[in-house]
């Protein structure tokens, strides 16, 4: 067996090519930049060369990709997009336009053109021949995806189908999907592409893909805390006996001293009320049940090692995984793939 798996952050793409009869340890791995700063790049060169620039492709995620278009156009440079490729934007694309982004289907002439998406599979492709390697027809996917629901807050979207999950059973097959929720946009646009271009997708969030990749370091007891600190979003979960009983999600960014320690408490507690992280402005928070003590805490993310000297995560294990932090969401990827008959 054979699969790329591929888990896109808001900093990196982190991907590693599995195959069945090599050693974990000596498996073709890359950390590249992610889709969103290489569109953001691009944005950014042609501000710098005075260009106006012209969007299409699948919805993506937003971060430095929409930052760059703010500065484009508070620098007086106009942005044009299709349809599905401003949505990266804002799903409601009345909101886009009220930005100063005009959209519509053709390029203008003189405009840079640049391609959305959250996988460039032409571009991987190319490396991997670099080195006589082709691709598998098997990918497997992790996206963080807030979901769209008209009316409706995207992190709420997002949030409940991460406690459906875990109502359904927590188990690492309840959070993979063959075929996405109409919901998670980001998702089917993923599974989209692969698709178009021949390939077998495999789609999952990133949250629960560090979850359970983080899980198979071998310092792990259970029942443990894991937290995945990433470059924006901070997701913690309770894994008891091959599940998830309890998790919230935060942005990275609001994760400072006090808050740390509160959220970390409550959620082992079992008290963390359900809208109570929403209402501070993150995703929100599920209890189903928590164990009387966790037997340890595992720590995985680029951002970790701001919180490790915290007091709450004291003992703390920096989960690395196959000896490599950075593939522990692909290590989740792999893990629910050999699952994929279940689902």
């Amino acid at each position: 067996m054979t699969l790329l798996a591929v888990d896109v952050g808001a900093g990196t793409q982190d991907i590693l090519l599995y195959q069945e009869e090599v050693s974990l340890e000596g498996m073709t791995k890359m950390v590249l930049p992610s889709q969103t700063v290489i569109v953001g790049n691009r944005i950014s060169r042609a501000r710098m060369e005075g260009r106006d620039v012209f969007l299409h492709g699948p919805i993506m995620g937003g971060g430095a990709s929409t930052m760059a278009v703010r500065w484009h156009l508070a620098a007086g440079l106009k942005v044009f997009a299709t349809p599905s490729a401003a949505a990266t934007i804002n799903n409601d694309l009345k909101q886009v336009e009220a930005l100063g982004v005009v959209i519509q289907d053709e390029a203008p002439s003189k405009a840079a053109v640049i391609k959305t998406g959250d996988i460039d599979i032409a571009a991987l492709q190319r490396a991997f021949q670099l080195f006589d390697i082709s691709l598998p027809k098997d990918i497997a996917v992790a996206v963080q995806d807030h979901g769209y629901s008209p009316g409706r807050p995207n992190r709420q979207v997002r949030f409940e189908h991460l406690a459906a999950a875990i109502r359904s059973g927590g188990s690492l097959e309840d959070f993979a999907y063959n075929e996405p929720p109409q919901e998670m946009t980001r998702m089917l646009a993923v599974r989209d592409t692969l698709a178009k271009e021949g390939f077998r997708p495999f789609i999952m969030d990133t949250g629960p893909a560090a979850i359970f990749g983080a899980a198979l370091d071998r310092q792990m007891q259970d029942p443990a805390l894991i937290i995945n600190f990433g470059n924006s979003h901070t997701i913690a979960a309770i894994l008891c006996e091959g599940r998830v009983t309890a998790i919230f999600e935060h942005h990275t960014s609001g994760m400072k001293g006090e808050k740390v320690r509160e959220l970390i408490d409550k959620l082992c507690r079992g008290t963390l009320e359900e809208d109570e992280v929403f209402e501070d402005g993150g995703h929100g928070s599920y209890i189903g049940s928590v164990p009387d003590r966790v037997s340890s805490i595992l720590v995985t993310g680029p951002q970790r090692e701001r919180f490790l000297s915290c007091e709450p995560l004291k003992g703390a294990v920096a989960a690395a995984p196959g000896g490599d932090m950075m593939i522990t969401g692909c290590l989740g990827l792999i893990k629910a793939w050999k699952r994929k008959d279940d689902l």
